[in-house]
């Protein structure tokens, strides 16, 4: 298997800082006391994720650190309180699939296994559900015995839903990673079709290599790999330092709710639990092999790291699709509910206590920000598998995509080519960019003619023609004004391009504003920042609206600024990537592999846990200030 690393990547991504526990793209706002989930949407449906549960108690209970033997019936109330919720509201939230990321029981033994099975024959018949053996569920050496006693392949057969599972290998003295230790399942919602692998811990190679397979052949299925170990703390050394420091100031007499985690310690695993002697593959080696390496894999869940909490990080696999990673166990009765609304185009993510009868949860251990409980993602674009290689490939990439999310903003202005509303995606909060407010378009004339004819040589300056002509009919600039209301032409073009050029093609009415503006790594340079500025001060006065912005193709230098405007309304990297990406199939051509990363590192120098904070970090570093960007902010998304 090609083991090639990721070609994009967040900023220090083998080292995640602040990305990893911040990176919700689109934040809910935390309301004040006790409430539940807003009703489902019409259309949308559930994917349901249960974290460790190894709460147990009574006969076979772990005697860890002088614990006393248990006595009495097994009991698990958390456990038992999560698949009680789940069967209870399985057709009140359309709940399509239930994962189970592992841990399933603490002690690997009869006791608590016959527990466990009994409670998941809960779900029997009421929702399909996976699950992925966790390092408590097996041995060091791999070994998925009793986990394939109470869960083998056997008990799945004949479900329509149920994929199959990996057939197993030797490993040292007994058959590994076989009969449903990993297996594949599929569901449908909303006119969409999803495959779920669930991995064992720490997964050796054979069982990566059946993985990719089944991707490959399920590639017109968006997939989600669920598996116990993968975020978390990078180095194993430090995994018990959050609670240990917590004690540490109690200790101290300090208050523990002041404590500030390390996130710079968090990210991709780099150790391992299960599979020593097998070739057992830690979190960032699973991603490097498998997770990045299909275009159709956009959702990564797993657990484990109780002495963490909570983890997430949104990272580009090879094919430039954004996988959404999520890692959660901060224990008890506590659930992640993925709900996905297909008329929005998002996927809704909420920590539920079910405990409680389903309460929303806001903070959690020495958590206290809401947006790592209870956050939004984009929905799965179109899934397509892992491109042949070579020349196939290839050809397979001159074939632009239709985008329906980012093209249903697309209009029609006769003559005018690529015009979209800026508006119409999901920003901060969960609030929409205002429609109607600002426009992006290709030019609305032509360049002066400063060139010569088929080639990029300057004429000299009293060879110079222009303007250039428009490409507005009467009856379009008629609607664009008085229809529309546009009120600022805002033309990033040079000084050439626009010669002789004395207001906007859309008449008198209409305030025509020039600045010869960069694009992509350009943006990072005095000149780009400079351009910026003046662009953006256009933006903060709400005399100027509605505004249509533009260079020539609508590509570049309007791409560039469109990227700015809505990372910084809360539009998340990969609907920022796709809004770019669909300009090109605009004008039937494919992107610059090349212009795209440009961009990105003109935001990679500065610090935020996502991309959306690293664009707010820019616009801060060219001079404008916090209560700027609000005003901007509160001008262009819904209230």
């Amino acid at each position: 298997m090609n083991t090639k690393t990721p070609v994009v990547r967040m900023k220090a991504c083998a080292r995640i800082t602040a990305a990893v526990a911040l990176a919700a793209a689109i934040l809910f706002s935390k309301p004040a006391g006790a409430e539940k989930m807003p009703p489902l949407p019409e259309g949308a449906f559930t994917y349901a994720v249960i974290p460790d549960t190894q709460g147990y108690d009574g006969v076979g209970r772990h005697t860890k650190r002088g614990r006393a033997p248990g006595t009495g019936p097994v009991r698990n109330g958390a456990f038992t309180a999560i698949v009680d919720w789940i069967v209870a509201n399985a057709a009140k939230e359309n709940v399509k699939f239930v994962s189970h990321t592992g841990d399933i029981v603490d002690m690997n033994n009869d006791f608590q296994w016959a527990f466990a099975s009994n409670i998941m024959a809960r779900l029997d018949g009421v929702v399909p559900y996976g699950v992925a053996p966790g390092n408590h569920d097996m041995k060091a050496s791999g070994d998925t015995s009793l986990f394939r006693k109470y869960f083998p392949a056997s008990r799945f057969a004949g479900r329509p839903w149920y994929a199959g599972c990996f057939p197993g290998f030797k490993g040292p003295g007994f058959e590994s990673s076989g009969d449903n230790a990993n297996s594949c399942a599929l569901f449908e919602g909303g006119g969409d079709k999803f495959v779920v692998l669930h991995l064992e811990c720490n997964a050796p190679d054979p069982v990566l290599e059946w993985a990719g397979k089944m991707l490959e052949k399920h590639s017109d299925r968006h997939a989600i790999i669920a598996t116990h170990q993968d975020l978390g703390m990078i180095d194993g050394k430090n995994s018990r330092k959050f609670s240990n420091d917590c004690q540490a100031m109690k200790a101290a007499g300090k208050n523990p709710e002041e404590y500030v985690p390390d996130m710079s310690l968090l990210g991709r695993m780099e150790w391992f639990k299960c599979h020593r002697g097998n070739g057992g593959n830690c979190g960032r080696a699973i991603w490097e092999k498998l997770t990045s390496r299909y275009a159709n894999v956009f959702l990564a869940v797993s657990g484990d790291q109780g002495m963490v909490g909570v983890v997430r990080l949104d990272e580009k696999g090879v094919n430039g699709n954004t996988v959404h990673s999520v890692m959660h166990d901060c224990g008890g009765p506590l659930l992640r509910i993925y709900r996905f609304v297909p008329s929005e185009r998002v996927v809704r993510c909420y920590t539920i206590d079910c405990g409680k009868g389903g309460e929303l949860v806001h903070r959690a251990k020495y958590w206290k920000d809401d947006a790592l409980f209870n956050f939004s993602m984009s929905y799965p674009g179109a899934a397509a598998g892992k491109p042949p290689a070579g020349k196939a490939a290839a050809e397979t990439a001159k074939k632009p995509v239709c985008d329906p999310v980012i093209g249903q903003r697309e209009l029609s202005w006769k003559g005018v080519p690529n015009v979209r509303d800026l508006g119409g995606l999901p920003g901060i909060g969960g609030k929409t960019v205002r429609r109607g407010l600002v426009f992006r378009s290709a030019g609305l004339n032509d360049n002066a003619r400063y060139r010569e004819k088929g080639t990029k040589k300057k004429l000299p300056k009293d060879q110079w023609v222009g303007p250039g002509k428009s490409r507005l009919d009467e009856e379009t600039r008629k609607y664009l004004v008085e229809t529309l209301g546009i009120k600022t032409d805002l033309d990033l073009r040079s000084e050439p391009e626009v010669f002789r050029m004395e207001g906007s093609p859309l008449g008198e009415t209409v305030r025509w504003i020039r600045f010869s503006s960069a694009n992509y790594g350009g943006m990072g340079k005095d000149q780009g920042r400079e351009a910026f500025k003046k662009c953006f001060r256009v933006f903060l006065d709400r005399a100027n609206y509605p505004i249509v912005f533009h260079c020539i193709a609508g590509a570049d230098r309007t791409g560039s600024l469109a990227c700015i405007l809505n990372g910084l309304l809360g539009v998340e990297e990969d609907l920022l990537y796709r809004d770019w990406v669909y300009t090109w199939k605009r004008r039937n051509a494919m992107p610059s592999e090349k212009h795209w990363p440009s961009l990105m590192r003109v935001f990679a120098k500065y610090e935020g846990a996502t991309l959306n904070d690293r664009i707010e970090a820019y616009v801060l570093s060219c001079g404008f200030s916090k209560e700027d960007i609000e005003k901007f902010r509160g001008i262009m998304l819904e209230q």
